[in-house]
């Protein structure tokens, strides 16, 4: 069963850039994409364990469709 705290430190980071540049949210997209990309990663990892939407819950991570939402809209700013 993951820890509650997965991705907490790439949600931190995020919390950081924003105090760092006065909450201007373009100025820290990367880290916000490191973010969706370890969330990602674990629900990847939760399917292939076969654990529960509700055993992959992680504090610092949104749910798993507003991920796969935000990893699709990244890929395809990513194409163009």
């Amino acid at each position: 069963m993951p820890a509650p705290q997965d991705c907490q430190e790439e949600a931190c980071a995020i919390q950081s850039c924003l105090t760092k540049n006065n909450y201007n949210e373009s100025a820290c997209s990367a880290y916000v994409e490191s973010l969706y990309r370890c969330c990602q990663k674990m629900y990847a990892a939760a399917d292939r364990e076969g654990r529960s939407a509700e055993e992959s819950k992680s504090t610092a991570c949104p749910i798993r469709s507003v991920v796969e939402r935000k990893m699709r809209r990244i890929e395809a700013e990513k194409a163009q």
